[in-house]
């Protein structure tokens, strides 16, 4: 498995890999070597009381994943929450407290950052699922930013070019 050199990787997750939110992700990672992990090509079932499902991607996935120091969340904003692949992936934390404690202790060292994109209205009190995560399980929460992927409001249009070239450096960096 090859790290970047950064540490960093994207942990994407939307109904469409190739929608809105992923050509956000795309201009601001450009060539950069950041590994994109897609949720869409992992079978992670929902969280199961009775860990049934102890045997699909999720364990792996995290297995992987704890190589890498920062943690950046790519999710489209739905319905003011995250996406239904992110919610699934972060769902099954639970699995980290219970059944692999081992892992679930190795997140403690971790930072997570937050790339979303709307539609319509700027999404208050999406950080706070995050920010909550992070306390609960002991990662170090780095902040968000948010693309508005819509086209009606030029506004926010503007406002995107200015953040993509913000985030090139703050990710890059």
């Amino acid at each position: 498995m090859g790290v970047t050199p950064m540490n960093k990787v994207i942990i994407f997750g939307s109904s469409r890999s190739f929608g809105n939110t992923r050509k956000v992700v795309d201009e601001i990672l450009g060539h950069s070597g950041i590994e994109l992990i897609d949720l869409n090509e992992f079978n992670i079932g929902l969280f199961d009381y009775e860990y049934r499902n102890r045997n699909d991607d999720f364990i792996p996935l995290i297995e992987k994943l704890i190589a890498y120091d920062t943690w950046i969340i790519a999710t489209p904003v739905y319905w003011y929450s995250m996406s239904t692949q992110h919610k699934i992936f972060f769902d099954r934390f639970s699995d980290l407290l219970k059944i692999r404690k081992d892992l679930g202790r190795k997140l403690r060292s971790k930072k997570l950052f937050v790339i979303a994109s709307f539609q319509s209205s700027y999404p208050r009190g999406f950080e706070d699922i995050f920010e909550q995560i992070c306390e609960y399980i002991g990662m170090e929460y780095l902040g968000s930013s948010f693309f508005y992927s819509g086209i009606e409001n030029a506004e926010f249009l503007q406002n995107n070019i200015l953040h993509v070239e913000k985030m090139k450096l703050d990710i890059l960096s």
